[in-house]
């Protein structure tokens, strides 16, 4: 499916990803796979859970891009992991030291955030929109808050790329990178699934956790796996442990810190073994 970004370019918006969800769900025709919108001056933009994302103008990108990869439905929920892994290995190709948090940022190796990454699903589940906002450079005045950083802050001095180069290089990265997930979703499915369905059309069927082929260079990708964590779970609760693995669909596997004093249930989390799944949380690395 691989093919060439078509990105238009706002003077500002509101929201990239309000923008294009609109457009998008109203005229499909004109949205096809990886057609985006983007501005250097965004300013009502989104984060996950419902917060607010401003940057000053000029010092950030942001981009939201229709996807519509080859896979079934129940498989986007690696969408997002997939662009920050391939958001991550473009900036790392350009010596920044970039690595992925679960379940949606991309951090520079001191822990501050380069990246924040939002995915939606399209009204009619024809794809997704997938928006990233990334600090290119904050001037000499710095980071507006002690726990951001830029591309700036780790390329030597006039060697940050132009935002629309960067764009291209991302968008192109993160589309080689959605091919590769499909192909391997579709090849690496249930064995005999299709046939005893009787199904011939293709579609990737099976359940995909860490484990799966699909998402090895994903799972490479994303520091939290093997780092003591915090857990700030829906509701309130909070989980201390060290993340082990992905489970299906790219929920966070976590072994809790103290298991034998737990209650049995957890809320907003599920019991797999003795590890703790998480499918929506912040969460805070503390030391590998």
């Amino acid at each position: 499916m691989t093919s060439t970004p078509l990105v238009t370019w706002l003077d500002h918006t509101g929201s990239t990803q309000d923008h294009v969800l609109s457009a998008a769900a109203a005229h499909p025709e004109r949205w096809p796979h990886l057609s985006a919108a983007a501005t250097l001056d965004q300013r009502s933009g989104h984060g996950r859970r419902g917060r607010d994302w401003t940057t000053p103008p000029g010092t950030a990108l942001a981009v939201s891009v229709v996807l519509r990869p080859d896979v079934d439905l129940e498989h986007y929920t690696w969408v997002t992991l997939v662009a920050a892994a391939a958001t991550c290995g473009e900036l790392q190709a350009r010596g920044v030291p970039a690595q992925v948090k679960w379940p949606n940022d991309v951090l520079a190796e001191d822990g501050r955030k380069l990246c924040g990454i939002l995915a939606s699903v399209l009204p009619d589940q024809s794809g997704l929109v997938v928006g990233l906002g990334l600090n290119l450079d904050f001037g000499p005045g710095g980071s507006p808050v002690p726990t951001a950083t830029s591309v700036a802050d780790w390329v030597p001095a006039g060697a940050l790329p132009e935002a629309p180069e960067l764009l291209e290089s991302v968008l192109t990265a993160l589309s080689e990178g959605l091919d590769a997930f499909s192909l391997a979703v579709r090849e690496h499915s249930t064995a005999g699934d299709g046939a005893a369905n009787g199904e011939a059309d293709g579609a990737a069927h099976g359940e995909v956790d860490g484990e799966h082929p699909a998402v090895a260079g994903v799972v490479r990708q994303v520091a939290t796996l093997g780092t003591e964590v915090t857990v700030h779970l829906p509701g309130g609760s909070t989980l201390a442990g060290t993340a082990r693995g992905l489970g299906p669909g790219g929920t966070l596997l976590v072994q809790p810190a103290d298991h034998g004093k737990m209650d049995t249930a957890v809320p907003g989390a599920t019991w797999r073994g003795e590890l703790l799944e998480v499918s929506a949380a912040d969460v805070v690395h503390l030391r590998r």
